[in-house]
């Protein structure tokens, strides 16, 4: 994605889109159940649990914050337009489609409901953003995270990258004595910053070690090893009963999950989805078709926003003659890519286009002096 602050890095938009297409593959199986279409032979783990998909896009925006800052200030009300135009136009546009195409009569107090959906706290109302968009609570959590960042990055220049790291052991900490008092940290640890925090300073701890490593490269091959390794990982976790949506056995579960490895799950994913992101950024491996992963990767938010509806589409249509996964790559991702084309020129780029340089040159604090 083309940015005023930091030269284009092509590989992060192919880390985009590789994090879109995880959820479209999940909500695609999620819909398709149910619905008589043939169930997978061998589900993929980062598709079957293609809600880590979230946690990619996390450690995404840490990363490329942490690049464009590195070794810069910011000018903080510059730096939150930006974020404002890159975020707000799609997402209010998606949360006021559901909510004008609900059909009459309505609750009162749907005005007031549209209004908070768009608040950056609208995570607190469990997914009330309409019927096309509950995807969108990811968003709140991005608002939030950008909120903090020019204040984190102050403090981690004053007292240093080990405050990162402390921060992350306090969540844990509130995380457990969560999960001590009500016997879950699952809904703390996914839809609230108590959890996304640990996500995004995993792709900020990223992005600064990414930017130091300089022009250094791994093998292409230990890319191939790790994309093994994160599936392996990944079915383990949810070999568990219960762990979240449902298991490779195709047992639904509730949407609460009593599992305490909640407490450290949001750590758990930062570290492997930094370590995968900083692997493949700085690889020798060169995709075939790279420039147009890099497209589809820079419209990643749209396909993000619109799949849902796709999938909807889809069931309403009773088109499921084909696997969820095959489905969702054949059918559901072609369609939203169409749709997400005419959002992303139509919604995001004339917003984008309006963005603004927010970085100067670095005036740096001294680090705190022990006493």
């Amino acid at each position: 994605m083309q940015s005023k602050n930091i030269a284009y890095i092509e590989k992060l938009d192919h880390l985009r889109f590789f994090a879109a297409f995880m959820v479209i593959e999940f909500h695609t199986e999620i819909w398709m159940r149910g619905s008589g279409a043939p169930g997978e032979i061998l589900p993929i783990p980062l598709f079957h649990q293609g809600y880590l998909g979230v946690g990619l896009f996390m450690v995404i925006s840490g990363l490329i914050l942490a690049a464009i800052s590195h070794d810069k200030d910011i000018d903080i009300p510059r730096f939150y337009l930006n974020r404002v135009l890159r975020i707000y136009p799609l997402f209010v546009f998606m949360v006021a489609l559901g909510y004008f195409s609900t059909p009459d009569p309505r609750p009162t107090s749907v005005g007031i409901d549209f209004l908070s959906a768009l608040l950056p706290i609208s995570n607190l109302y469990r997914l009330q953003y309409g019927p096309y968009a509950a995807v969108m609570f990811s968003i709140a959590l991005e608002l939030q995270f950008y909120l903090l960042f020019p204040f984190l990055l102050k403090f981690s220049r004053r007292y240093g990258t080990r405050y990162y790291f402390a921060l992350v052991a306090f969540l844990i900490v509130i995380r457990a004595a969560v999960y001590l008092l009500t016997g879950t940290a699952h809904h703390l640890g996914y839809f609230s910053i108590f959890g996304a925090l640990d996500t995004f300073l995993a792709g900020v701890v990223a992005g600064g070690l990414y930017v130091g490593m300089g022009k250094r490269e791994f093998s292409g091959w230990l890319v191939g090893l790790a994309f093994v390794a994160l599936n392996a990982f990944v079915y383990l976790v949810h070999a568990q009963p219960s762990f979240f949506h449902f298991d490779f056995n195709g047992v639904t579960t509730d949407q609460v999950s009593r599992n305490p490895l909640w407490i450290v799950w949001p750590t758990i994913q930062g570290a492997m989805f930094a370590g995968f992101a900083l692997l493949y950024l700085r690889s020798s491996l060169r995709l075939p078709f790279s420039n147009a992963f890099a497209w589809l990767g820079k419209v990643s938010f749209s396909l993000y926003a619109w799949h849902t509806i796709v999938c909807m589409l889809a069931v309403k249509l009773r088109i499921h003659f084909l696997p969820p996964y095959e489905l969702g790559l054949l059918v559901i991702l072609p369609v939203t890519v169409v749709l997400s084309w005419m959002s992303y020129n139509l919604i995001e780029r004339p917003f984008l286009d309006l963005r603004v340089k927010y970085t100067r040159p670095l005036v740096r604090e001294p680090e705190l002096q022990r006493a």
